[in-house]
């Protein structure tokens, strides 16, 4: 991955974590993507299927 694409994933990644209160400094790529999922789920449960 060239190194610029590389930067802006992490600078993506630290805004994400930060704007979900997520600690940047402990929270890894699979724990980020674990809980955006635990909280998508929890916003489309009960919706139904079109």
């Amino acid at each position: 991955m060239p190194p610029e694409l590389r930067t802006a994933h992490q600078q993506n990644d630290r805004a994400v974590m930060e704007a979900y209160g997520m600690p940047v400094k402990t929270t890894t790529e699979s724990s980020c993507v674990a809980e955006l999922m635990r909280r998508y789920q929890a916003l489309t449960a009960g919706e139904e299927k079109k």
